[in-house]
């Protein structure tokens, strides 16, 4: 009696160090930026079961310690590192599940007549700009010629984007932020185009790590509540596991196709 007293108090012992045992967050991107004030806002969400940040350079650097950490780890990870088997990409074992997507958003000047005229955006010679990014450029340009084969899309890198709209370089902006000023109007992807696979494409998160994680739990804490990234919400929530991940590596494979 005594010898099963001791194994069900060393099982229950056991069992209650794992569910207890502390989850580390990496922090792998520039301080205060997007993908850092997410992953704060997965170690708040996790409360007593936080354990420490693991802060790294870069995304290679976070990948080792994924791939090596005998503590439990997660992090936030931007969809396109998993694409085209990139030095930053992490094997489909680490996948917990999607986290946050900002779909993009069409953006003018409220003071635009002609740009708030949906013919004009349809029809027009317009010029739209988009962020200079390699990955999701051709997306991004597939999307707004089928909304209007007329349009030019122009590439700008970061401090020359967030200037050309106001200096009338451009008639529109392609953005995944369209909260940023509040004298530009939106319209967003899947009004203007529902049926387009790149409809509600935008930047979006993933959830990595070595230990399985309700994502669940994130969406309903205080910590997601308060987040200052409003315009990123929960993407795909209520999916399986295995379905997420079969429609990332979907559109992962559409963005490929795109791109040649």
């Amino acid at each position: 009696m005594k010898k099963l007293f001791l194994i069900l108090l060393v099982t229950l012992f056991s069992f209650n160090a794992i569910a207890l045992e502390k989850i580390n967050v990496i922090k792998h991107s520039r301080p205060g930026g997007l993908i850092d004030r997410l992953n704060v806002i997965l170690a708040e969400a996790l409360g007593e079961r936080f354990g420490v940040f693991i802060e790294v350079a870069n995304c290679v650097a976070a990948k080792k310690v994924m791939e090596n950490s005998k503590q439990p780890v997660i992090t936030a990870w931007p969809t396109e590192r998993q694409f085209g088997g990139q030095p930053c990409t992490v094997d489909n074992k680490y996948f917990i599940s999607t986290y946050s997507n900002s779909p993009y958003h069409i953006t003018y000047f409220s003071s635009n007549e002609q740009a708030a005229d949906i013919n004009h955006l349809r029809t027009g010679d317009i010029k739209i700009g988009v962020w200079d990014s390699a990955f999701w450029y051709a997306p991004q340009k597939e999307f707004i010629l089928s909304l209007n084969p007329n349009a030019k899309v122009i590439r700008y890198k970061s401090k020359p984007f967030r200037t050309a709209l106001a200096s009338g370089e451009i008639d529109y902006k392609m953005v995944s932020f369209p909260g940023e000023d509040s004298v530009i109007a939106i319209m967003d992807g899947e009004s203007l185009l529902p049926e387009h696979k790149f409809s509600n494409m935008g930047y979006s998160l993933l959830l990595f790590g070595n230990i399985n994680v309700n994502i669940e739990s994130i969406y309903e804490s205080d910590a997601w509540a308060n987040r200052r990234d409003v315009t990123h919400q929960p993407w795909m929530r209520g999916q399986f596991k295995l379905y997420k991940l079969k429609e990332v590596e979907r559109m992962l494979n559409e963005i490929g196709k795109a791109s040649k």
